[in-house]
């Protein structure tokens, strides 16, 4: 009887912390993050919802003016208010408040596009029916989402709406949060006709005159627009964040998109099992593919150079964390249970929080990571890596590659990547503007770099391939005797 009691009392204690891990917090109120587009707010307000923007990115950011001094940055704020009509609709309003964000220029930090995206869509609006690049700042026609006017792919356009491609290109940019104008032609390019719809209140048509690649004159087109579901996406889809295979019995190829979609147990058992089949079958060479990475726990990547690099290592020299309550909350919201929040050394436990947890509100906390100690020989891979990047290898694929240059663990392969090799993430802390009810992200911490540079430099190849070529044909072809 006394045993039962016992295992009786057991069960509950153990069923009692279940509940308690298991409690989460209340689901954000999501309903006063939509909005109505078409809904207009009157001036005043909008100048208020602009100073408190200001407000919130003052208190959240480390270095909210590491690319403009202050003073610069509120005399284009103020020539922005001056220019203010009467009211504003909300979709106007969020284009200004989209290219304020931007021009802090952290590529975090943004105006959440997403819930004015979601009315605009809904409500059946219209995008430019051409995708283009931006080539030497002209703008050439790359796809068409209407089949019947495939014929003008190639072709170069010249102004659309009566804006000529020069003034068409400089107002697009200021759209692009990357901190780099040639990272912002690039962004612009991968998704021109979001980014003309983020820029312009234009539609439901559009007037386009071009040029084709055989005939000197100007030509002069009319054309409706496309609906959201009917723009193609002929991008390549991965299944899965990771996969590993060979390419021939010498070459293993691990392709890795990001570091968010799995467990960091998942990615252990993935790389522990694909290292495995690289010593079983005495392959010579590897191939990392990083083209698209964007980003995802650091960490990951820590754990991902155990297995190739030849010495100790660090993620990046230090990192600078402004510790606000906002900040606080957040991580609590992502990263720890509510059950267990109580038990404050279990924040201990975690790389970030066991540092800025004792700290004050608003304190300004340096954090220089530990180095990491590489797996021993017999489990590393201990052949030639190659890695590949490209503009779309984003924050924590950007630091995984400046620490693979960095500690030479291989041979970069590729473009420059799409982040600069010193720069601000962990945009965690959201703000809702209280008259427009838009959402804002801003940044938390400022990553340096091993190499300490933190100019605009982004990580560049050791080995430069255009992007319109194969770098893994190139690598097999050329790098590899």
């Amino acid at each position: 009887m006394k045993r039962k009691v016992i295992l009786i009392v057991i069960l509950l204690v153990l069923g009692g912390i279940y509940f308690i891990l298991t409690l989460s917090d209340e689901p954000l109120d999501e309903s006063e993050r939509y909005v109505n587009i078409e809904k207009t707010i009157r001036k005043q307000k909008l100048i208020a919802d602009l100073d408190s923007l200001v407000s919130f990115f003052e208190k959240i950011h480390p270095n909210p003016y590491r690319f403009q001094s202050k003073s610069d940055f509120l005399s284009f704020l103020e020539q922005k208010k001056v220019s203010f009509p009467d009211s504003l609709s909300i979709i106007n309003f969020w284009r200004l408040v989209d290219e304020v964000t931007c021009r802090y220029n952290d590529a975090h930090s943004n105006a959440t596009d997403f819930y004015v995206l979601n009315d605009y869509v809904q409500k059946k609006g219209t995008f430019f029916p051409f995708d283009a690049e931006i080539q030497n700042q002209k703008l050439f026609i790359t796809r068409s989402h209407l089949k019947r006017f495939d014929t003008l792919i190639g072709s170069e356009i010249k102004r659309i709406n009566g804006l000529n491609t020069e003034t068409l290109v400089q107002k697009l940019v200021r759209q692009s949060s990357r901190e780099t104008e040639a990272l912002d032609l690039k962004e612009v390019s991968e998704d021109f006709g979001f980014y003309l719809w983020k820029t312009f209140d234009w539609g439901p048509n559009f007037e386009i005159e071009y040029q084709t690649k055989n005939d000197a004159l100007l030509d002069t087109l009319k054309i409706d627009g496309v609906l959201w579901e009917n723009r193609k996406d002929d991008g390549i889809k991965e299944e899965q964040s990771y996969n590993f295979n060979f390419l021939n019995e010498a070459i293993g190829y691990m392709k890795i998109m990001d570091f968010n979609n799995g467990s960091r147990k998942d990615f252990n058992n993935f790389y522990e099992e694909s290292f495995k089949r690289l010593k079983e079958s005495k392959s010579e060479y590897l191939i990392l593919d990083f083209r698209g990475h964007d980003g995802g726990a650091d960490q990951y990547g820590e754990d991902l150079a155990k297995y190739i690099s030849a010495k100790p290592f660090r993620k990046m020299k230090k990192t600078i964390w402004k510790v606000t309550p906002e900040f606080k909350q957040a991580f609590d919201r992502r990263f720890v249970p509510k059950g267990i929040r109580w038990f404050k050394p279990i924040y201990l436990f975690n790389e970030y929080s066991k540092v800025f947890y004792g700290a004050n509100s608003y304190d300004t906390i340096v954090v220089e990571p530990e180095f990491k100690f590489p797996n021993k020989e017999s489990e590393r891979f201990t052949g030639n890596v190659f890695l590949i990047i490209d503009h779309n290898t984003f924050s924590a694929g950007s630091i995984f590659a400046e620490m693979f240059k960095h500690f030479k663990m291989g041979t970069v392969v590729g473009q420059p990547s799409g982040n600069l090799t010193s720069f601000n993430g962990f945009a965690l802390s959201e703000y809702v503007l209280p008259n427009s009810k838009l959402t804002i992200k801003v940044s938390s911490a400022y990553n340096i770099a091993n190499s300490g540079n933190e100019g605009l430099q982004t990580v560049v190849p050791d080995v430069f391939i255009d992007a319109n070529d194969d770098p893994i044909q190139f690598i097999e072809k050329s790098l590899i005797d």
